[in-house]
């Protein structure tokens, strides 16, 4: 599983290279809007999933690195959280 979250975290990493590189780059008239509107679509999920670790922060005390991670990773950072997060009722239930 760990090996699997690593390359899906590569996957992402060339993702955001990828739309960067379609806006900043030198053929951005051939690449169109189709860049922004994917690129939009994930931020915005991203940045859901920060809105997600910001509401359990009291019990995970996430960093400031531990939200850019989401930012950027998505889905693939969360692994982290969510393990600690079930551990952590876990314990309450006891």
């Amino acid at each position: 599983m760990k090996v699997l979250n690593l390359l899906m975290r590569l996957v992402m990493l060339v993702f955001w290279v990828g739309i960067a590189y379609a806006l900043l780059g030198p053929g951005i008239e051939e690449a169109g809007s189709m860049p922004m509107i994917l690129g939009g679509v994930v931020l915005v999920m991203h940045l859901l999933q920060m809105l997600m670790l910001r509401q359990v922060a009291s019990l995970l005390h996430p960093s400031a690195r531990d939200y850019l991670e989401v930012l950027v990773f998505g889905s693939f950072a969360m692994h982290h959280h969510r393990t600690r997060l079930k551990a952590l009722t876990e314990q309450q239930k006891r």
